[in-house]
């Protein structure tokens, strides 16, 4: 287990800041009679864009974007300050997922940690998460057996330390709600991110693309969630073109 590589922080990336294009629109909120006000994300490079309520602010750079796996990350200025995480993240290669929504084996911020040699052998056993098994995921703390002989080589203190990064953030998890539709999936769950630790809430949408992207996501913790607010998340990611 070695050294993080650097991480730019969160103020000095949202000072960078990234255009946008708003485009007025209306359409029904799930569950509601009340329109919802929308904008229109365009991509810098002309790669991408989706729509997104007004009301979660305006756009900015997200973490860690465009590095490593993630192609594009974006922040919003008032969604993403409501909880942990909240970002839009385009990436490519293994969908992974943020804030150790399936845990830290699956979160690409937390494998940061890792050398590139254990990070292989881990993909090598690691199920790859696709739109049939994310609900699965999901719900299990444990996503990889370090006992298993693929591991036999590993120092059993390497060993311990990749069964507790899987782990991470997620511990005791229990899915509330996992719905797919199409390629997409929206969830809402609780888990402790340790052991004996307050529970939070973890919540969001996954689309998963053709290469040379592999997903969309828009995950958050904490904060204030109801069934508008989970049908916002899941237009957003549905919206992605």
């Amino acid at each position: 287990m070695l050294a993080r590589r650097h991480r730019p922080s969160l103020q000095a990336i949202g000072a960078l800041g990234l255009g946008f294009v708003l485009v007025c629109a209306h359409e029904r909120m799930a569950g509601s009679g009340q329109p919802t006000e929308l904008a229109d994300y365009r991509d810098p490079a002309g790669r991408f864009g989706f729509s997104y309520p007004v009301a979660f602010g305006t756009t900015a750079r997200g973490t860690n974007d465009g590095f490593g796996d993630r192609v594009a990350a974006i922040r919003f200025s008032i969604f993403s300050r409501g909880g942990i995480g909240g970002e839009a993240a385009l990436t490519k290669d293994a969908p992974m997922l943020d804030i150790q929504a399936a845990g830290g084996l699956y979160d690409a911020i937390a494998r940061e940690a890792l050398t590139a040699s254990l990070l292989a052998l881990i993909d090598r056993a690691l199920p790859r998460l696709t739109v049939h098994n994310l609900c699965e995921q999901l719900g299990r703390e444990r996503h990889l057996d370090v006992a298993a002989a693929a591991f036999a080589a590993v120092p059993a203190a390497q060993r311990n330390a990749i069964a507790e990064l899987d782990r991470l953030g997620n511990v005791a998890p229990g899915v509330t709600e996992c719905t797919v539709a199409g390629n997409t999936v929206a969830f809402l769950k609780e888990a402790a991110t340790v052991d004996g630790g307050p529970r939070r809430r973890v919540y969001g949408a996954v689309r998963f693309l053709p290469e040379p992207y592999s997903a969309f996501q828009l995950i958050r913790a904490g904060g204030t969630v109801d069934q508008a607010l989970l049908a916002d998340i899941r237009r957003v990611v549905d919206s992605w073109h």
